[in-house]
């Protein structure tokens, strides 16, 4: 149902719970769990974040000023990212939680796939995805073996947690990282 985020209850942004959604006055078997950036929904289901019309239900802003509702953020977005991208991930697309303020990750022109949080032993056989955080880290000005500390430390439900994405186009893995 979701290029960018194959598998919301996998990764945590969905849960199987009966519900009437919100938005569409549906019973549903699946809710939403992830981050609403617009008005607050205690039940919406994936079909109405899949169709747009979440976005448009839950946007905020009054007269010709109103805004979509996003599900997720999508900061430094490469200048070869087309707009209807970033539109499908923002607004037609589960987010994922994140410890403080999670983002998108881009890749070949395109979005990446949000594949979930993930802990140091989940990141041990994507070494391209360390490789980035390990870069990330050094532009921070952290040294080598501070760097690989932290990134040993990653826990899948704690934290530091690592977000892993796969690039659709060329199967490179991508992660971001985060703290509470």
């Amino acid at each position: 149902m979701f290029r960018y985020h194959p598998d919301p209850i996998a990764t945590g942004s969905a849960e199987r719970a009966e519900h009437v959604c919100h938005v569409c006055g549906q019973h549903r078997e699946v809710r939403y769990t992830g981050p609403i950036y617009g008005r607050r929904a205690e039940n919406l289901c994936l079909s109405c974040i899949s169709s747009g019309e979440a976005a448009r239900a839950l946007g905020i802003g009054a007269g010709g000023l109103a805004q979509p509702a996003q599900f997720s953020d999508a900061v430094g977005v490469p200048a070869d990212v087309p707009l209807d991208v970033v539109t499908e991930i923002t607004q037609r697309t589960p987010g994922f939680v994140g410890w403080q303020q999670e983002s998108w990750l881009f890749h070949c022109a395109d979005g990446a796939a949000f594949l979930g949080p993930a802990g140091y032993h989940d990141l041990a056989s994507h070494p391209d995805a360390i490789s980035m955080i390990r870069a990330d880290l050094r532009r921070s000005g952290w040294s080598d073996g501070d760097a690989d500390e932290l990134i040993r430390g990653f826990d899948r439900t704690g934290e530091p947690t690592a977000y892993l994405f796969g690039c659709l186009h060329c199967g490179a893995h991508l992660a971001s990282w985060d703290s509470g």
